[in-house]
């Protein structure tokens, strides 16, 4: 479990509850932990998908210690499921990328200009933001490692 400097690093409502990390993620998006299934193209598919969502979890985690609003942590919820779909498409387009390391297979799709290509996008406006919480995945990611 993450430990918070400051109680005040948490939303109000979240401060006197003693929570684990995953209890503060479910609070946000319940659904979370079915996004490994939601994602399983094939068997291999579930390993690969939830140490995806479990570097989703700790991002999620530090947004919200940020004092994010919760339709902003919703938002992000969205379209890292979004992201997590398309990396998985990705490991089934080619088998090798299944022996990356999770980080850097997510790595390998995001970069300062965003995430992969979203098959399903609806219009520009969505692909835009698609790409800035992408965008601040991989800032999160690369600052965080180092």
């Amino acid at each position: 479990m993450m430990a918070y400097k400051t109680k005040s690093m948490l939303p109000k409502y979240l401060q006197e509850q003693k929570l684990s990390d995953t209890e503060i993620i479910y609070g946000y998006c319940k659904r979370i932990k079915n996004w490994p299934t939601s994602w399983e193209i094939s068997k291999e598919d579930l390993t690969i998908g939830q140490a995806i969502m479990e570097q989703f979890k700790l991002f999620l985690i530090n947004r919200i210690e940020k004092g994010r609003a919760k339709r902003t942590i919703k938002r992000y919820t969205d379209y890292l499921w979004v992201l997590g779909g398309e990396l998985i498409r990705r490991v089934n387009e080619d088998d090798a990328e299944r022996n990356l390391i999770v980080t850097d297979l997510i790595l390998k799709y995001i970069d300062d200009d965003g995430g992969p290509y979203w098959h399903h996008g609806r219009d520009e406006t969505e692909h835009a933001e698609y790409d800035s919480v992408c965008r601040q995945l991989f800032k999160f990611m690369t600052t965080s490692s180092s």
